[in-house]
Order: structure tokens, then C-alpha cells, then sequence
């Protein structure tokens, strides 16, 4: 075996198959922390902070953020304070802030949502690059922090920006996982907590958690520690929601059950009437379009473009997977990963749990679209991947420009229909074509998420104290 020919990282990956005996975990190397990548993704969480809490609400939005008000001062779901499941860890954390910042309630829950909306624009940032590359990963990142459905979730009470965050780590963390490392613990981890946020999140990202934990784990003990992971970071919340929900563990599964079958018999596709299960459908397929539109057409026009040049210079795409901007692939690329761990399996596992919730189950809201935005938005933008990687340079140099130009062109759409737009679909559609589907109110059109909203219901009295 030639010893320079695979190389010192290869030969690591090799010596798994025979650490049979291995009891503990493997630390790996932290060349990572030196990446540009997290440089970029600090740089991107920064500024995306610094824009929500500008645009930071002082008073609720909705009822549904007026619940999660009252539930920071007093936890009972049978009265909605706030709805069951209760977001426990959300309207706890809120009232610790509450108490130890001085700020008010209102502005505590809106703290935590534009932390959680920063982390996720950051984490977008090393997931989009882990699987497409560096450009991808700005690119997506800088989408999903602009976006105005994302930039309504991080500047107001709402829990949906857990959704994008949770997504964006777990693929991070399925595409990383590596045999005798902790990415299995960490995903049960950061899912079983963010369940104390959002419940739904456990069928909408296990999937993706369960592919870190069979990439990773290798032997009993192992296995032991992520299930007593998996327990204690449920505990972490369901014990505390026991102990201070009036009527205990009884009053708020009765709650949750109440809540549950109401949302099934108003919009899922199993048990709700017909024209409910079109609507919610509708719903999911407008907001989908509204948010998703300038990325669509430049995935469209990367894979025209793609076609046009494989038959002028009868050369094939590049391959996405390299890093773009980088001198050289990282040692870990040229090792052959298992097919769960490709990017198709990823994108599939993040995209198609959540997908399926939100359309067979209820699309609760316009922020519902933050569950399957960041690998949605990866996904779209793997096509222009793959001219920057092409194999003629011309191509490259030009697809480099044109890309950072439309991405650029996007990304000042997205700010100026949130900032100064009253909604985030044209006004000229619901003026001009009243009778349009995607204009419907039973569609929860026009899509009115944006700082208009936020004014509108500061302005309706003083702030909280």
C-alpha cells in the first residue's frame, strides 16, 4: 500500500473498519474554524441580527403572537397561553431574558426569533457550501436572510425561524457525520430541544437526524449515548411543562390532541373536507411561488443555459460538489461517501418530510415556508453550481458574473418587498387581476408578512412595558 498515494486523511477513513474496540468518540481535526466559510457564514449572522432587530416589533402581530406574550408570563395551554403544544422552551427562555434584561415581554420573544432567523442565514451559509460549494453557500445564505417571509420571522414573536435553523444544522450535520464522531448526538440533541419550540419539527427532520446518527455511530455504547441524548433533551422541556401546566401531563396531551385534530379536520388532506385540502394546498403552492419566484427563474435560465452550452462545446456541467473559490478540494472530497450521505439524499430528506407536512397536514402560516426554504433555496441553485464549475473557462468567468448579478438583483427585490412594499406580492397583481388565484384572501393572499405589517401593529397603541 502506498502510504503518499492515499494520503494521511485517507488512511484515517480506512482505519474505521478496524477500530472494532474503539469505546469513546474521535475529535477529528478543527482546521474547519480557520475556513473562510465560517468567517463568511459570522459575517452574514451579524448583519442579518442587526437587520431584524431594527425592524424588531414592539407589539404582537397576530393572536397567535399574543399568546406566546401571556404564555411568557403564565404557561397554560387549555387557555392558549399559548396554543398546545406550548413552545415551552421559547416562552421560557423569553421570560429569563424578561428578567434578567429588563426588556419587555414583546421585545424578549422578538430577541430570540431574530437570533434564532441570524443563526440560521449563518448556518444556510456552511450547509449551502458543504453541498454545492462557496458560492452556493453565500448565495443561499444571503436568499434565505433577505427573504421576507424569513425577515418577518426574525423581527416578530413567531417560532418559525427555529424551522429554518433546525434544517440548516441537521444538514450540516448529515453531510459531515463521519464514523466515531458526535454529529448523531448533536443532531438528536438540537432536535429534541427545538421539539420544545416546535413540535411538528420531529416529522419534518428525523429523517434528516437519523442519517447522521447511522453515518456516525458504530457501536453499543455509541448507540446508548444518542438515545440517552435523544431522552434528555425532551426532558429538558417536557418535565418542566408537567410540573407547571395546570391539570399536569393529562391536561396538556388532551390539549395537544384537541389542537391537532382541529388542524386536521380544517385543512389535511386525510380527513378535512375537499375543498379545505385544495385550499391548504393552494396555500402552500402560493407562498411557495411568491418566495421561491426569483430563485425559479434563475434555476430555469442555469439550466437552459447548461443545455445551450453542452451541445456548443459538447462539454458536460462541472461537478457541483467542488468547492467554488477554493485552490483545491478538501482531503475529505475525495473520499467516497455512503449514497445516504449524497447531496441528492440530503436535499431529499430535508425537503420532502417538511414538504409533506405543511400540504398533506396545514400550512399554518405565511412562515411555514421556513421549514423547507433553506434546502429548497441549496437545491435551486446547485444548477448555476455547475456552470461556475464548467469545464471551458469562458463559461466559468461568465456564469460567475451573470450569477452574482441575478443573486445580487434578487436579494434587492427581497428588501425592498419587505421594507417598503405593503406585501410580498406585487401590488400591481391584486390592483390589475382581482380575480387572480394567487391573489385570493383564501389563499392568505396577498402575503402581507412584511415591515408594513410590523407598523401597522406598532401603531396601534404604546409598546408594552
Amino acid at each position: 500500500m502506498n502510504v503518499g498515494t492515499l494520503g494521511r486523511e485517507n488512511l484515517r477513513q480506512v482505519s474505521h473498519l478496524h477500530r472494532d474496540s474503539v469505546r469513546g468518540w474521535s475529535t477529528g481535526q478543527t482546521s474547519w474554524l480557520r475556513s473562510p466559510t465560517l468567517a463568511a457564514s459570522f459575517v452574514i449572522g451579524v448583519v442579518t441580527l442587526v437587520l431584524r432587530l431594527s425592524y424588531g416589533a414592539s407589539r404582537p402581530t397576530d393572536a397567535t403572537a399574543s399568546h406566546y406574550v401571556l404564555g411568557s408570563e403564565h404557561f397554560d395551554v387549555t387557555r392558549g397561553a399559548p396554543p398546545a403544544p406550548g413552545s415551552w422552551l421559547f416562552v421560557a427562555a423569553g421570560h429569563a431574558i424578561h428578567v434578567v434584561l429588563g426588556t419587555s415581554p414583546v421585545h424578549s420573544l422578538v430577541l430570540l426569533a431574530a437570533l434564532a432567523s441570524a443563526a440560521a442565514a449563518a448556518l444556510t451559509c456552511v450547509a449551502g457550501t458543504a453541498l454545492g460549494g462557496r458560492w452556493v453557500g453565500v448565495a443561499a445564505a444571503v436568499l434565505v436572510a433577505s427573504a421576507p417571509v424569513s425577515w418577518f420571522a426574525g423581527a416578530t414573536v413567531s417560532t418559525y425561524s427555529v424551522d429554518a435553523l433546525l434544517a440548516a444544522l441537521l444538514v450540516v450535520l448529515a453531510h459531515r457525520a463521519q464514523p466515531y464522531r458526535a454529529h448523531g448526538v448533536v443532531a438528536v440533541l438540537a432536535l429534541g430541544l427545538s421539539a420544545g419550540v416546535r413540535l411538528s419539527v420531529v416529522p419534518e427532520f428525523a429523517l434528516l437526524a437519523a442519517i447522521a446518527v447511522v453515518a456516525s455511530v458504530r457501536t453499543i455504547g455509541q448507540l446508548l449515548t444518542v438515545i440517552v441524548a435523544a431522552v434528555a433533551s425532551v426532558a429538558v422541556w417536557a418535565v418542566p411543562v408537567v410540573l407547571v401546566q395546570r391539570g399536569g401531563l393529562h391536561a396538556w396531551l388532551h390539549a395537544v390532541r384537541v389542537q391537532v385534530s382541529h388542524a386536521a379536520h380544517a385543512s389535511s388532506v386525510f380527513v378535512a373536507p375537499s375543498h379545505a385540502a385544495v385550499t391548504n394546498i393552494g396555500t402552500f403552492g402560493g407562498w411557495s411561488l411568491v418566495t421561491l419566484a426569483p430563485l425559479i427563474v434563475l434555476s430555469v435560465l442555469a439550466v437552459v443555459v447548461l443545455a445551450v452550452v453542452r451541445v456548443a462545446t459538447r462539454q458536460p456541467g462541472g461537478n457541483a460538489s467542488l468547492r467554488i473559490w477554493s485552490t483545491a478540494p478538501e482531503p475529505r472530497d475525495r473520499i467516497e461517501r455512503p449514497w445516504y450521505q449524497g447531496t441528492g439524499a440530503i436535499l431529499a430528506a430535508a425537503l420532502v418530510p417538511p414538504v409533506a407536512v405543511v400540504t398533506l397536514g396545514q400550512f399554518t402560516a405565511g412562515e411555514a415556508v421556513l421549514s423547507y426554504l433553506v434546502p429548497a433555496t441549496v437545491l435551486l441553485l446547485l444548477p448555476v453550481a455547475r456552470l461556475l464549475h464548467h469545464r471551458a473557462r469562458g463559461v466559468r468567468r461568465v456564469a460567475s458574473v451573470v450569477a452574482t448579478v441575478l443573486v445580487l438583483g434578487a436579494v434587492v427585490v427581497n428588501v425592498q418587498r419587505f421594507v417598503a412594499a405593503p406585501g410580498i406580492l406585487p401590488a400591481t397583481v391584486v390592483r390589475h387581476d382581482p380575480g387572480l388565484w394567487i391573489s385570493k384572501a383564501r389563499y392568505q393572499a396577498p402575503y402581507a408578512d412584511t415591515a408594513d405589517t410590523i407598523r401597522a401593529a406598532d401603531g396601534r397603541g404604546a409598546a408594552p412595558r
